[in-house]
């Protein structure tokens, strides 16, 4: 008994009993107040697909947002560069768009 105590270092036998009835329940032990966890980074913003890096694609909801806003904004200017390239193809080899 104390050897398992001074394993688990515990300072009294009910406390290595906690301990074990804690570990048995699946309890997690709780950080230290002054460690804060880690936020997600916002920047540089994760692709919003899996990759083979990330697997499983969990994105905040800021990035979500910003994504939406990038493929908002990106969208019609590239479909209106892919119109004038496509006018501009068309001139080049005689095509009348007429």
């Amino acid at each position: 008994m104390l050897r398992a105590k001074g394993l688990l270092g515990a300072t009294s036998r009910f406390e290595a009993a906690r301990m074990f009835a804690e570990f048995e329940a699946g309890v997690e032990k709780l950080y230290p107040a002054s460690v804060a966890p880690s936020r997600p980074e916002f920047w540089p913003l994760p692709m919003p697909v899996p990759t083979k890096a990330k697997a499983i694609n969990a994105l905040t909801w800021k990035q979500i947002l910003a994504w939406g806003v990038i493929i908002a904004i990106a969208t019609p200017i590239a479909l209106t560069v892919a119109a004038m390239v496509i006018v501009a193809f068309s001139l080049v080899i005689g095509i009348n768009p007429q």
